[in-house]
């Protein structure tokens, strides 16, 4: 199941928040896991700078929010 996400910096401050798009990458049965690939990466630099809709999870899709 697809769930759309909406990340907003609501922080007035000079901090920006940055979004990361992580995808988990197919295992064949009996192979060893490889490592998750970084999709897309958004900077949030404004107060009220939002995330698109092209923001969303899957059950291989994450997201990583941070502060820069």
């Amino acid at each position: 199941m697809t769930k759309r996400v909406r990340i907003e910096n609501a922080d007035t401050a000079n901090y920006k928040v940055i979004v990361q798009v992580w995808e988990k990458q197919y295992v064949p049965d009996g192979q060893p896991p490889g490592p998750d690939v970084l999709q897309q990466e958004i900077t949030l630099a404004n107060p009220c700078d939002m995330t698109g809709t092209d923001i969303y999870l899957t059950s291989t899709r994450y997201l990583v929010v941070k502060e820069a």
